[in-house]
């Protein structure tokens, strides 16, 4: 339990009350002080009186404690707020990191964890990295939800920094694959992800106007599949956020990972799920203006000419990859 928690409660509780916890604690003290007084400095003629006085202003006490915190909703609401917070404190600062080998903490969904992991994007002076598929869940190309707007502007001042801003995305041909599992329309998934990267590019794809980022084509790669985890990465921080199988991926849990070692948890997957794909000119698109012209019209066919065959022999419904 820190001190701040404890001056935080202590200050919440009204003065009355602070008296009375006071009170009580002084007379614990005195009471425990005259109890064991005449152990200390033995007299046969105080003795009796001051044990009996101690042992009557220790119980006196306690009851008076017990009954402002057991008859008073109050005080006992603050104090288990207290308690909880304490713990939950414990718990995450001390016993998650070990379990985790640099899981910080653990949230219900993304949207949970982005309240919390925004800060380390605001604070990071070396790089962002954003991996995921039409990032549906993370960006609003109309900026109408103010909270994916709010996190859009965080990375508009990245990039006004010049602190580089990576994404790696799913590439539009392979969206089909994800269609029929979530029962989207055909195409729209496709759409989705190039609206993205016309929003996260800005003029000349994305008319006058319009809202944009501003990030630079190369700094923008198209992975030759889905993804299985959505992450942003910072220089120390990360967040996960694994894709399940028929569900969105920003409705699952999420992790908040810290930077240990290069042999720790964030080190393995910057390097498997950011690093090597990116690197990998087999398995990944650099984006180019030759590219980014010809988004559009990409089809599975261009992406893997002599297998083509193989992968649309049959219809892919029960190929399923989830919204990120």
């Amino acid at each position: 339990m820190r001190l701040v928690e404890i001056e935080k409660f202590w200050k919440s509780i009204s003065r009355g009350t602070r008296f009375q916890v006071q009170f009580y604690a002084a007379a614990f003290v005195i009471g425990t002080l005259l109890f064991f007084g005449p152990h200390v400095f033995p007299s046969e003629i105080w003795k009796p009186v001051a044990e009996g006085l101690g042992i009557a202003l220790v119980a006196a006490s306690v009851l008076g404690f017990a009954q402002r915190l057991f008859f008073y909703d109050d005080f006992r609401t603050e104090v288990e707020g207290l308690i909880g917070e304490a713990l939950k404190n414990y718990l995450q600062s001390n016993l998650l990191p070990f379990i985790g080998d640099g899981v910080e903490r653990l949230y219900a969904d993304r949207e949970l964890a982005m309240r919390d992991f925004k800060k380390h994007v605001l604070l990071e002076k070396e790089r962002v990295i954003i991996i995921g598929s039409s990032l549906k869940g993370l960006l609003d190309p109309t900026e109408r939800d103010g909270h994916k707007k709010d996190f859009a502007d965080v990375l508009r001042q990245k990039v006004e920094q010049k602190v580089p801003v990576e994404f790696l995305l799913t590439h539009p041909a392979l969206a089909f694959l994800r269609e029929d599992a979530e029962g989207r329309k055909e195409k729209a998934i496709k759409n989705e992800i190039i609206e993205t990267l016309k929003y996260l590019i800005g003029p000349p794809y994305q008319s006058q106007g319009k809202p944009s980022i501003g990030v630079p084509l190369t700094n923008i790669r198209l992975y030759h599949g889905t993804p299985t985890l959505f992450c942003i990465i910072c220089s120390e921080w990360m967040l996960m956020n694994p894709y399940t199988y028929q569900a969105n991926a920003y409705e699952g849990f999420a992790l908040e990972i810290s930077k240990k070692s290069e042999a720790g948890l964030y080190s393995k997957i910057e390097r498997s799920h950011f690093r090597k794909p990116w690197e990998n000119r087999e398995t990944t698109t650099v984006l180019t203006k030759d590219v980014m012209t010809s988004i559009e019209t990409f089809t599975l066919e261009d992406i893997f000419p002599d297998r083509r065959d193989a992968l649309v022999r049959q219809k892919p419904n029960n190929i399923i990859s989830p919204e990120c």
